[in-house]
């Protein structure tokens, strides 16, 4: 290898090094950066993708496959469905073309990694709703700047907005205003609270007579905490588990504007889209 080849190298090394751990920094803050513990699995990952300034070229590429793949591996169930139609703890819309075209604003939230049970992904959960007072063509960047500083207050700051997700259906249903939520919640409290945060993105004030919350006669039962192993593929297997309790935290907000090919990043704790 030429001097010069050289001198690019570890160039590009210093480069990742600088910015990558960074990211590493931020993705892993929970942890002290300079006393990590690799005994525990978090520990270990980090250290894995923490860039050394003694590491060798393959070292470097190997730590940023790794970082890079972490992160797809988490957030690989976001982007399966744009807008998250159908699944529980979204809003899933009529296709009345009045309301299909009115911008959408979907709040996207994951499970901490620490917190994910042995066996599991990291439980997931969006909301959407959409904005009934506006159209594509009448909707501005400066109405959308507004709504990005309220997405920003109500669920970014102080470490992402949480959700107590658990096995109790809570609704909240106003056609009139963009809402038809379905929130898997652990009681009826944090339905509520849930429901407040959402509506303060518009600064809606809920109007209870159109909140409801079905519960199933023998929750444990139906959706059990932890399920029963089967034989599958050769093996004993755990099924899946159907409304996990778990604490899910705010991670991103896009808003879809029906003829923009692209959503407008409205927040993003997760540095995904920066």
């Amino acid at each position: 290898m030429t001097t010069g080849a050289s001198g690019d190298t570890e160039q590009l090394q210093s480069v990742i090094r600088r910015y990558l751990n960074q990211e590493v920094r931020e993705w892993f803050r929970d942890i002290d950066f300079d006393e990590i513990d690799t005994n525990t699995p978090r520990g270990a990952l980090l250290r894995a993708c923490k860039h050394d300034d003694a590491d060798s070229f393959l070292q470097t590429m190997g730590r940023a496959m790794l970082f890079d793949s972490l992160i797809r591996q988490r957030f690989a169930n976001f982007f399966g469905n744009a807008t998250g139609a159908g699944e529980v703890g979204t809003t899933t819309l009529r296709t009345g073309v009045l309301r299909r075209t009115k911008p959408q604003i979907v709040l996207y939230f994951l499970e901490d990694i620490s917190d994910v049970v042995s066996e599991y992904s990291p439980v997931d959960g969006r909301i959407s709703f959409r904005l009934m007072d506006h159209d594509s063509d009448t909707i501005t960047p400066l109405q959308v700047n507004t709504y990005r500083q309220r997405v920003e207050s109500r669920f970014s700051n102080n470490g992402g907005f949480v959700w107590k997700k658990g096995k109790l259906m809570c609704s909240y249903s106003d056609w009139s205003k963009g809402y038809q939520l379905q929130l898997l919640c652990r009681n009826v409290a944090e339905g509520r609270r849930v429901v407040e945060q959402v509506l303060d993105i518009q600064n809606d004030t809920p109007d209870w007579s159109f909140f409801n919350s079905e519960e199933n006669e023998q929750p444990t039962i139906a959706y059990p905490t932890i399920p029963e192993r089967v034989r599958i593929y050769g093996e004993n297997r755990r099924l899946p588990r159907r409304r996990p309790i778990a604490d899910v935290r705010f991670q991103f907000a896009r808003l879809f504007i029906s003829g923009v090919p692209n959503p407008i990043i409205l927040a993003d704790r997760t540095r995904l889209f920066s």
